[in-house]
């Protein structure tokens, strides 16, 4: 995909932020554009990620994303077991990759072990992306009756990602010693890379692998990956984003409630060091776990990616603090620091 082609899709939408790898997104990124399928069509057809230090941007057409609701909707209405199937096959999944990280070194594991827990991985994500996005199309009547069994499983399987992370970062890190690089050189290294590395022992050069963890952007278009790295990144994060507004932004209601605050900017919550205090506003891509600190003293939310079942959403409903998210650049538009008006009544952000 060349930088021009961004141009094409008007509607670009973030559908996920966190820290993650641009090695495990280079995985992944086959699956959702190429093996796993919705009603005989891959999940999306275009995915790009977006990679700074660490945390990773992933951003779909929002027309690709309505026909993956649509198609996963429609299944749902054909077959009333669909939804309670769903739920249960993505606890047993869940369990499978929990029992498989912890059965497996990370300093010591094959090259064979590490090919079957991407089949693992795989096999996985088809229940938790199906999870994920079917709760935001659903009609009201629907949501009543599914969410409670969504939302358990979302939960239920909640630790894989942070739990997978870890042990790839001890993963990463074992490499690293043994060839004189960083772990975070090693993060940044491409799924065929690593396969050459467990053939060859070749790695890239550090120089390269350093560029790539500060900044790059991996587009897949049907399982077809182009890496970029430094300044023309930033070209392709300025035509995605070019829709947004200055000052205001919408978002989806997650949970209602209005308040006023400061704006804290949390991207790597390991890594943040300022005051964040009672009553300031965070202000994130999407939470996780390690997010609850700052969720516990925060008045309101506000992500740029995420949906109904994202991490965000259930705790506001829980908490009972205001949350509005799937702004899609929050992050972008407010600096730490501005004064932000949160109206989860109508799904808006203002800076004040």
């Amino acid at each position: 995909m060349n930088i021009s082609n961004f141009k094409k899709h008007k509607d670009w939408v973030k559908v996920w932020s966190g820290r993650w790898s641009l090695h495990f997104d280079s995985h992944i990124g086959n699956d959702w554009t190429k093996n796993l399928k919705i009603s005989g069509k891959p999940v999306f057809a275009h995915v790009i990620y977006f990679y700074h230090d660490a945390i990773t941007d992933c951003w779909v057409s929002q027309a690709e994303k309505d026909y993956l609701g649509e198609r996963l909707c429609n299944l749902a209405r054909k077959n009333p077991k669909f939804i309670p199937n769903l739920c249960k096959q993505f606890k047993l999944l869940a369990d499978e990759v929990t029992a498989f990280l912890s059965s497996h070194d990370p300093d010591k594991i094959s090259y064979k072990n590490l090919l079957k827990y991407w089949d693992l991985i795989s096999r996985y994500y088809l229940p938790h992306l199906s999870v994920k996005y079917i709760v935001d199309y659903l009609s009201e009547k629907e949501l009543k009756k599914y969410l409670p069994m969504l939302e358990d499983s979302r939960l239920y399987a909640e630790p894989i990602f942070r739990n997978t992370e870890n042990f790839f970062e001890k993963f990463a890190n074992n490499i690293a010693k043994q060839k004189g690089y960083t772990k975070e050189m090693i993060l940044a290294t491409l799924a065929e890379e690593i396969d050459i590395f467990f053939q060859e022992r070749i790695l890239p050069s550090r120089k390269l692998l350093k560029n790539r963890f500060v900044q790059s952007a991996l587009t897949i278009e049907r399982a077809k990956q182009k890496l970029f790295v430094g300044k023309e990144v930033s070209k392709i994060e300025k035509i995605i984003s070019s829709f947004a507004p200055a000052d205001t932004l919408k978002g989806q209601i997650a949970y209602k409630g209005k308040v006023v605050g400061r704006a804290r900017i949390v991207l790597n919550p390991k890594e943040y060091v300022k005051a964040f205090n009672k009553g300031d506003i965070l202000v994130t891509g999407m939470t996780r776990p390690e997010f609850l600190f700052f969720m516990k003293k925060a008045a309101a939310f506000v992500t740029d990616a995420g949906g109904i079942l994202s991490h965000a959403a259930i705790m506001a409903r829980e908490m009972r603090k205001p949350c509005i998210i799937g702004t899609g650049v929050a992050t972008k538009i407010f600096k730490d620091r501005d004064i932000v008006e949160v109206d989860a009544n109508k799904g808006i952000i203002r800076k004040i």
